[in-house]
């Protein structure tokens, strides 16, 4: 079977999640992914060493290896050794070599050397600002999002790389930080400072569009988003509220008169369970979805369905994690999730 990285090889160091699913998605792709990782490094727990054995399957494991010898070099070492290590990166690179360096803020400025984690640049970058009850301190969200984007981007940066050594316009260095990665996802926090001149505050409503968040019904939550003015008609025709389709004040102006609104909205839902909800507001065409934990999650036809998740087992159980997080007609090299191999010598 071919992969789309066949004969790529890719070597990873340093102990962060962002290199690790950067790894994988790689590995995925077919490429030969090499880890200096010793496990356990994320930790000694049951969900610790699930983690790491789903972000290290296919991978092979080394107590050291050299990172010119590939194609792609992964790093996450601490900044002095990154920068120790810069004449050895500049000959991998003048050899066609891809150095992807991930770090809390980057290989310069004023932050670079100080310490940092997901947190502390989602912090810094104004995520958590968003994240809570208006009414609240800032929350840390939940999972590890910066960490798992910041490796999406660590993939394409990698990928842009390798496309152009192959175009024989020599290697590349890829500086990849966790807080310009979290400043690089926000929705539009930054444009509302610089066109309106005012910050976005921490609320559980969308700053523009309304119904745009979470409401309870009778028997759990539900995700409403009413994005567009059909969907608004539709929403009137839906909740009784017929005259209000035709209030052109309210349609424009609805996050402003969201109280109003949510006054007729939030009983309507309260006397309905989650799946009556959904499936009424899916037949009107409008965005709505049950809010579902992580056993929901596993247990959810759809996801099932399309076959998204592997199962492997560990310590005598089983576990599943995601698979690939996308299709294609090319192969994925790890539909199975397999411990990974010790590197020949």
């Amino acid at each position: 079977m071919t992969y789309a990285l066949d004969g790529i090889r890719v070597v990873e160091l340093g102990d962060s999640l962002s290199v690790a699913f950067a790894g994988r998605l790689l590995r995925g792709l077919g490429a030969e992914v090499t880890t200096a990782r010793q496990a356990p490094v994320f930790g000694s727990h049951p969900a610790a060493i699930t983690l790491q054995r789903y972000l290290d399957s296919g991978k092979r494991t080394a107590p050291s290896v050299d990172p010119t010898d590939a194609d792609i070099w992964l790093d996450s070492r601490p900044i002095e050794q990154i920068r120790a290590d810069r004449d050895r990166s500049e000959r991998f690179q003048d050899e066609g070599g891809v150095h992807v360096a991930v770090t809390p803020f980057g290989l310069d400025g004023p932050w670079a050397e100080r310490k940092g984690t997901g947190i502390v640049a989602s912090a810094l970058g104004g995520f958590l600002h968003l994240c809570g009850d208006e009414n609240g301190p800032p929350l840390k969200n939940g999972g590890y999002i910066l960490e798992f984007q910041a490796g999406l981007f660590a993939v394409l940066g990698a990928l842009a790389g390798v496309f152009k050594s192959q175009a024989g316009r020599g290697g590349t260095l890829v500086d990849v930080s966790l807080l310009e990665s979290v400043i690089a996802f926000q929705e539009r926090a930054d444009f509302a400072w610089t066109h309106q001149g005012r910050d976005w505050r921490r609320t559980r409503r969308h700053e523009v569009a309304h119904p745009f968040t979470i409401f309870p019904c009778a028997d759990g939550f539900v995700s409403i988003a009413l994005g567009t003015a059909r969907h608004w008609q539709h929403f009137c025709v839906l909740i009784d509220r017929p005259e209000w389709a035709e209030d052109m004040d309210l349609m424009l102006n609805r996050h402003a008169r969201a109280d109003e609104v949510d006054a007729a909205l939030v009983p309507w839902l309260a006397e309905r369970s989650v799946s009556e909800v959904v499936q009424r507001f899916q037949e009107m065409f409008i965005p709505c979805g049950p809010v579902l934990t992580a056993s929901q999650v596993l247990a959810d036809a759809h996801l099932l369905e399309r076959r998204f998740f592997r199962s492997f087992v560990l310590g005598g159980q089983a576990f599943r994690v995601p698979g690939p997080p996308f299709r294609s007609d090319y192969a994925w090299a790890l539909d199975e999730i397999e411990p990974p191999v010790e590197a020949a010598s």
